[in-house]
């Protein structure tokens, strides 16, 4: 049998204390929550539902990419961030890399995602010497939470965190 534990750290004290004041984790969960609470905000728009928040995050995904509000591309970039997460949520001892970083800003933009200055997705060493980590995953959610508020005002919404 596998030790559940292969590849992943044993929680210790020490370690859980660190989490609070860790910012990567920070900025991706808090991204992460606001991203979602928009697209229920959006699913909302077009179908009321009791349960919606129940939904996990891909079925959200989905939902409003068959009711027409997101593009096709944006729901699976909106899936590749829902793994990110869940692999900073259920790994102690997972911390993003960079490259990580810097490749979802890439799927961020080429899912249609606006970016003031293009270096962020571009330039792979400019962007680590004048973003690093923490600002590009704050980027990335600003600018992806700004284009679904968007969407989400075209289709008769007001955005509210929720």
């Amino acid at each position: 049998m596998e030790d559940k534990w292969t590849g992943r750290e044993k929680p210790s004290l020490e370690h859980i204390l660190k989490l609070f004041d860790n910012p990567t984790i920070s900025a991706f969960i808090t991204g992460h929550l606001i991203v979602e609470s928009i697209l229920v905000q959006l699913i909302d728009l077009k179908e009321e539902r009791n349960n919606t928040f129940k939904k996990n995050f891909p079925t959200k995904v989905k939902m409003c990419i068959d009711l027409g509000l997101i593009t096709f591309e944006m729901g699976e970039y909106l899936k590749k961030v829902n793994k990110m997460r869940n692999k900073l949520a259920h790994n102690l001892g997972y911390s993003l890399s960079f490259e990580e970083v810097f490749s979802l800003c890439k799927d961020a933009h080429n899912a249609g995602v606006e970016f003031t200055d293009d270096t962020i997705h571009m330039n792979k060493e400019l962007s680590k010497e004048w973003y690093g980590t923490e600002s590009i995953i704050q980027e990335v959610f600003q600018n992806t939470a700004i284009d679904l508020a968007f969407v989400m005002e075209e289709n008769g919404g007001e955005f509210n965190f929720a």
